[in-house]
């Protein structure tokens, strides 16, 4: 079903990434270090609460990402480590369990693992102390089930016959 508001979320959904992107660019360049990806918190989301017809909104946010590594790292293949898995896994939680926060939560979760120790532990040999991660990870969770919750009901129509 073509809803008469598609132009709006689109149009919504480019300002989104953008404004994560430079978000995300900021942190980095004037932190030294991505708190809270945004771009992988929406990913995650996109993930599991978009139906099939909207492949093209995940393409665009993993080549966005792949284009952020590219400018943090000189690496434009980098995101790739951690998205490949994180969308296998989220197709097979998809395919295979009920619809639940709760899948949300563990897709992100491995995610995160993915991403902090093999992307930028081990590849970029940076280690973060543990009570960091953890509170980045806590941070990230949050902002995950926040945008669940509004993607959640982006199709929403009313209930006039």
């Amino acid at each position: 079903m073509i809803y008469t508001n598609q132009t709006k979320y689109n149009l919504f959904f480019a300002c989104t990434i953008i404004a994560f992107f430079l978000i995300d660019l900021g942190q980095f360049f004037l932190v030294g270090t991505v708190i809270i990806p945004f771009l992988l918190c929406i990913y995650c989301t996109f993930l599991l609460y978009c139906p099939k017809n909207h492949c093209k909104h995940l393409f665009i946010i993993a080549l966005v990402q792949c284009l952020e590594f590219f400018c943090f790292y000189n690496f434009f293949s980098l995101a790739l480590l951690f998205l490949i898995p994180t969308t296998g896994l989220a197709f097979i939680v998809k395919k295979n369990l009920y619809p639940s926060i709760t899948n949300l939560i563990t897709v992100t979760f491995v995610s995160l693992i993915i991403y902090i120790y093999a992307a930028e532990a081990y590849l970029l040999l940076t280690s973060p102390s543990n009570v960091y991660t953890l509170l980045r990870i806590s941070a990230i969770l949050l902002v995950v089930i926040s945008f669940s919750l509004t993607i959640d009901i982006w199709g929403m129509q009313d209930n006039r016959a």
